[in-house]
């Protein structure tokens, strides 16, 4: 063989290896290809079934009512399609089947309502598609008029692809939550079947909480009495499935739809039987008021931001995964204007480590290649943990603040006093937030480089308060208006660690402020913020605790906050509570 001849042949093997490994690959998010050829950029609240109908592995894919793409118009607005409808034969390559409405069921939602988070079963011979009604018509709702009422519908079909014929009634009707138009979310459906062959129906969102009640047997209805199994303002989306001896609660937390700010998080419980309750790797109850909820897809620093209401199945070969929607920060909007965020599909795999769930070896939602469903491969390596060596520690154990302290606006007379022992100050009926920069920062210049800030904090209220989101812990920030905060915050009943950013200037009708969650907060808590910097641009990941020991990861906003940003210390967002500070720490990253 001549040399050009073996140059070639090498080319060709090379060719043939790399068509190969890419055929056995994916990468995020799955293409949804409409009739015409084009992509649907946006599938959200996905929901997964099998046909049950044939021996191939044929998967059909539903959506929530969203734009799918900016081409399709309705007159001078979008095109909101009604829950579609995709198939695959891998997994990975999806194909538009049909909307399962052509119109809103008449005599079950309203003209304006929107149908949200669809979930497909297969039962009693047929197949089932919930979904969410935002609102039902007034024969449905003990409130004529409303917009409010909310409500769990069903379809039928002899088939996954449909078509579907609604059920004139629904299965949950709305549910009040005070007078007049005042409901509760019955929102995000999602049914499993217990080793009886009892089926169980999960539903609720941040609007009273997620509960879970027994189907009557022929899907139509309830029976028995609701439990609520996720707290109050904290959590939707719902994704229950067994495993182990196990049963695991999947859910949701803060906006799912904030364009580039989007902090929408993915948190898991388990428990001994499907009604609850649900407790996270720490112990903590996903119901109580310190909600419980360990992370397990929060956003790393990629280009996806926002990675949520999932779905969680195994592939023929045995293999678990997740999907679920995310925000792409860099095409975060259909509309800005309209608030439209894209919110397109995306697939990870699910290792099972130690009985609790690992989506994507713990590193967050990826952006590079995967094996596709089906190929065997080993799992992903966990990120290695950092290691720090600390610059300085205060534990405010004088009554004068150290040399490195001073105020950003100063608390009102008497609001703080060191050596009590710890940094004692009062909450404030004062904010950090939009446009409303009035609270007392005790600030200090951070040194460059990558750093590991820690915190011990104590917020003084009790577990029912407050009416407005009390709040202590950390700040880092250039200005008032460009800061990322990690927080304990009390509001409505519901304790939580708060991650926040801040910025501007922003794009016209964009969003300045988002949020996620960053674990559970205990009778002390401890908060971490690890800042890396690179390119000109630096990532926060915040971490809590409940005993210092164990930390719990709680995700990655990106910032560009500078040389020149101060860490602070806050108590703010209402009056008339307690917080100490006894320790605040500053070491540097390896």
């Amino acid at each position: 063989m001549t040399r050009h001849l073996r140059a070639a042949f090498v080319l060709i093997q090379l060719m043939l290896a790399a068509a190969a490994q890419a055929a056995a690959s994916f990468t995020n998010p799955l293409p949804l290809r409409l009739a015409d050829g084009s992509l649907a950029e946006s599938c959200a609240d996905p929901s997964l079934l099998r046909d049950r109908t044939t021996d191939r592995a044929v998967w059909y894919l539903y959506c929530t009512t969203d734009p799918v793409s900016r081409k399709e118009r309705d007159g001078d607005g979008w095109r909101f399609r009604l829950m579609p409808i995709y198939r695959s034969v891998d997994l990975v390559n999806w194909y538009h089947v049909r909307d399962a409405f052509e119109e809103r069921p008449r005599g079950l939602a309203a003209p304006k309502a929107g149908l949200w988070a669809p979930e497909a079963v297969y039962m009693n011979g047929s197949y089932f598609l919930y979904f969410t009604i935002t609102d039902v018509v007034d024969e449905h709702s003990p409130e004529k008029g409303c917009a409010s009422d909310s409500a769990i519908g069903v379809a039928t079909s002899a088939s996954p692809a449909g078509p579907w014929k609604a059920v004139p009634r629904p299965v949950v009707p709305p549910r009040r939550a005070g007078g007049g138009c005042s409901f509760h979310w019955t929102f995000d459906p999602d049914v499993i079947e217990d080793a009886q062959g009892d089926r169980w129906l999960y539903y609720g969102s941040y609007g009273g909480g997620v509960f879970v009640q027994r189907l009557s047997s022929d899907g139509m209805g309830l029976v028995g009495d609701p439990v609520r199994i996720g707290a109050n303002d904290r959590y939707e989306g719902a994704e229950v499935v067994r495993h182990g001896g196990w049963w695991y609660l999947f859910a949701s937390a803060t906006d799912c739809c904030n364009g580039p700010l989007t902090g929408y998080g993915l948190y898991v419980g388990r428990a001994k039987g499907p009604e609850g309750p649900f407790l996270d790797r720490e112990g903590n109850d996903m119901a109580a008021a310190r909600a419980g909820g360990t992370p397990v897809l929060a956003q790393n620093g990629n280009r996806w931001i926002g990675a949520g209401h999932n779905t969680v199945f195994q592939d023929p070969s045995g293999q678990w995964w997740t999907l679920y929607h995310a925000v792409d920060r860099k095409q975060p909007f259909f509309s800005a204007k309209d608030k439209l965020t894209r919110r397109p599909v995306l697939l990870d795999r699910i290792d099972w480590v130690d009985g609790w769930p690992v989506v994507a070896g713990g590193r967050g939602p990826s952006d590079g290649p995967q094996a596709m469903p089906g190929v065997r491969s080993a799992p992903a390596a966990a990120p290695p943990q950092p290691v720090s060596t600390q610059l300085w520690q205060d534990r405010f154990d004088a009554p004068r603040l150290g040399p490195r302290w001073s105020w950003v606006r100063p608390g009102a007379a008497g609001s703080w006093a060191a050596a009590q022992p710890g940094l004692r100050m009062a909450t404030e009926d004062t904010d950090l937030h939009l446009d409303t920069d009035t609270a007392a920062v005790l600030a200090t210049p951070l040194p460059g480089g990558d750093l590991r800030i820690e915190a011990r904090l104590r917020l003084d209220a009790p577990l029912d308060c407050c009416a407005r989101p009390v709040q202590a812990g950390l700040v880092v920030l250039r200005d008032d208006d460009n800061y990322v905060k990690l927080v304990e915050l009390a509001r409505g009943g519901l304790r939580q660690v708060e991650f926040a950013k801040e910025l501007a200037p922003v794009e016209p009708h964009y969003p300045r402020y988002g949020n996620t969650v960053a674990g559970t907060p205990g009778e002390w808590t401890w908060l971490r913020l690890d800042i890396r910097r690179a390119g000109g641009e630096e990532r926060y990941t915040a971490w809590s605790s409940q005993d210092g020991d164990r930390w719990v990861g709680g995700g990655t906003w990106t910032h560009r906050l500078g040389a020149g940003a101060r860490l602070g210390l806050v108590a703010m967002g209402g009056a008339g509570h307690a917080v100490t500070f006894s320790q605040v720490s500053v070491a540097r990253l390896k």
